[in-house]
């Protein structure tokens, strides 16, 4: 095993992102690999389930929660690691799950799915940073999380674009800390705008790159837009909407005029 997996920085991600080291706890409600989301007729039956689990309201809002979720226990974990630790972590899909704790009528929780994560693997950079990361952009996107979005998006009849910028939520906040040191700073900048406007279409799976359209330049650098320019459904969960979402702006005017 890789040092940096047995490493106070790391220890500190997976609590940060409520992620599980090994295979998932007892007792479950429910337990999928990741891998098995890739194929069309399990993800569609793991959807229908979730929809009525979490009691969203169509297999769309389901969907996009899911992807919300995806975003915040498996990509920003692994983001985190490449930008701030400079370490690539794969997690083998068949060896991720998604898994639902059962809830006693006493506990507090949450019915959204939590990451249990076996048999990780870890290189720290090596050569030059610039063909690394755009290797572990690849494997991250194009290889793992795309196909994956793309199943959600056919199975549900959901915009690949709320998908996207439902990773992008995830992973722009984390792009917003200021680093103490003059070189990581930069390191941070240049991560930032790689994945957002220098890196292909081809590096995610798809024909241009997915997150450009979310950002917006300010003092010469790309910075994540501070309101969402999809909506999510959240409010359709709640009863109320993010502090992101474009349908407040839209509700404002409607009660001016």
């Amino acid at each position: 095993m890789n040092q940096y997996l047995s490493t106070d920085l790391w220890q500190q991600t997976v609590e940060d992102h409520s992620i599980w080291l090994g295979m998932p706890p007892e007792p479950n409600v429910r337990i999928i690999a990741l891998s098995e989301l890739h194929e069309e007729a399990a993800c569609r039956e793991y959807i229908s389930w979730f929809q009525e689990y979490i009691a969203a309201p169509d297999m769309k809002v389901a969907a996009s929660m899911l992807a919300k979720r995806i975003g915040y226990l498996w990509t920003a974990p692994l983001v985190t690691a490449m930008t701030f630790h400079h370490q690539h972590v794969s997690f083998e899909l068949e060896n991720s799950f998604l898994y639902h704790p059962k809830l006693s009528a006493h506990e507090g929780g949450t019915r959204f799915p939590y990451l249990a994560v076996n048999r990780l693997q870890a290189d720290a950079v090596t050569g030059d940073r610039e063909v690394w990361r755009e290797k572990v952009v690849e494997e991250m996107f194009a290889v793992q999380l795309t196909p994956l979005l793309k199943t959600l998006a056919a199975i549900a009849s959901l915009s690949m674009s709320i998908l996207w910028e439902n990773i992008m939520v995830r992973i722009g906040r984390l792009y917003t800390t200021d680093a103490d040191d003059g070189l990581e700073s930069q390191h941070v900048q240049n991560d930032f705008t790689y994945l957002t406007q220098g890196a292909p279409g081809q590096v995610f799976g798809v024909k241009r790159n997915p997150f450009t359209r979310y950002t917006e330049i300010q003092n010469n650098v790309p910075v994540a837009k501070s309101k969402r320019i999809t909506c999510c459904f959240y409010y359709q969960m709640s009863e109320e909407y993010c502090n992101k979402c474009p349908k407040i702006d839209n509700e404002n005017e409607s009660q001016l005029k």
